[in-house]
């Protein structure tokens, strides 16, 4: 008897398609990592996130972003953080749903950050990953526990959900971006204060990557695949990731006031996390990867069909359904 496990196969398998069509460059990813081996790349500023706050912070095609933990400065706490890339017209941004149809929902190196449908481009790749995985396991099941994922942040509405309406008066992720972007050219270029909110609320809504967050995303007792959060172990001095900048764009960063997720959320202590930013020298391979027909295009495609009356667009109103 064939079971659908025995069925499956990888060559027809739409996911598995997605990520085979954005294999990427190793060679090329190998030469920029390796301008911090051997010491050829030139710090251009560096920064700080501190705690409780969002901020935004530039970078150039062709430049690294590392984000790196000092906690042992502090209060010896690992500080888990929410990061989204935009590129500075505010037109593309690192989006959840294109990156984890083609890599998955946890980073790797040489995988790549995409942007949005109608682009689909890379705008950050991810070179170095210096956390001790060494540190984290999962006694129930023996399954690799990650520090990345891609998913939403914490916001008022989460908060209340967990600690009852008075939370809405507790820090947040999404208000951090919400700070975060307003530091943004191209939002305070937006005079109308209505339109600008409206700009900023729809950006910060966007599922973000979290990071140093040990987690799974796994089926749980019911088989309701869920994200599974650890405790973040203390990391040393020094751990950081780094991201290769395929655009010219801005990280928006929030600084996660959960912490280290080690204490209760009213009791969270954040810590700050820096941000140093590179110039390798290394031009991207290319702005378009993936060399397809663009969004403007295919879009006029669609619409044409049904302007030609190929597919029905006539408003459906409660009318169309008797539904009075």
């Amino acid at each position: 008897m064939t079971t659908q496990n025995d069925s499956y196969n990888a060559d027809i398998d739409p996911v598995e398609q997605f990520a085979r069509g954005v294999k990427p460059n190793v060679e090329f990813y190998e030469k920029v990592r390796a301008t911090k081996t051997e010491n050829t790349r030139t710090l251009v500023y560096e920064d700080v996130l501190e705690k409780h706050t969002g901020n935004s912070f530039y970078a150039k095609a062709g430049q690294v972003i590392r984000i790196e933990q000092r906690p042992h400065q502090h209060n010896g706490r690992t500080q888990i953080a929410d990061i989204l890339f935009f590129t500075p017209d505010l037109e593309q941004w690192s989006d959840h749903l294109s990156t984890t149809a083609v890599a998955g929902f946890s980073p790797t190196i040489y995988g790549s950050l995409w942007t949005q449908s109608k682009f689909m481009e890379k705008i950050v790749t991810l070179v170095e990953d210096e956390y001790p995985y060494e540190l984290l396991e999962d006694r129930d099941n023996g399954m690799k526990v990650n520090h990345m994922f891609f998913a939403a942040h914490c916001s008022p509405e989460y908060n209340m959900c967990a600690y009852g309406n008075d939370a809405v008066n507790m820090n947040s992720c999404h208000e951090n971006f919400i700070q975060a972007l307003n530091r943004l050219p191209a939002i305070a270029a937006i005079e109308d204060e209505a339109e600008r909110i409206k700009k900023v609320q729809f950006l910060a809504d966007r599922n973000d990557l979290n990071i140093f967050q040990p987690n799974q995303i796994i089926p749980d007792e019911e088989g309701v695949t869920r994200g599974k959060m650890f405790l973040s172990p203390s990391v040393p001095d020094g751990t950081a990731i780094e991201f290769y900048c395929e655009k010219d764009l801005y990280l928006v960063a929030s600084n996660c006031p959960y912490a280290d997720q080690n204490l209760p959320f009213h009791l969270a202590d954040p810590n700050p996390i820096y941000i140093q930013v590179f110039e390798t020298g290394i031009e991207p391979e290319t702005q378009d990867h993936l060399k397809m027909v663009k969004g403007k295009e295919w879009e006029k495609k669609i619409y044409n069909k049904f302007n030609k009356g190929e597919k029905d667009i006539s408003v459906r109103t409660p009318e169309s359904f008797n539904n009075l």
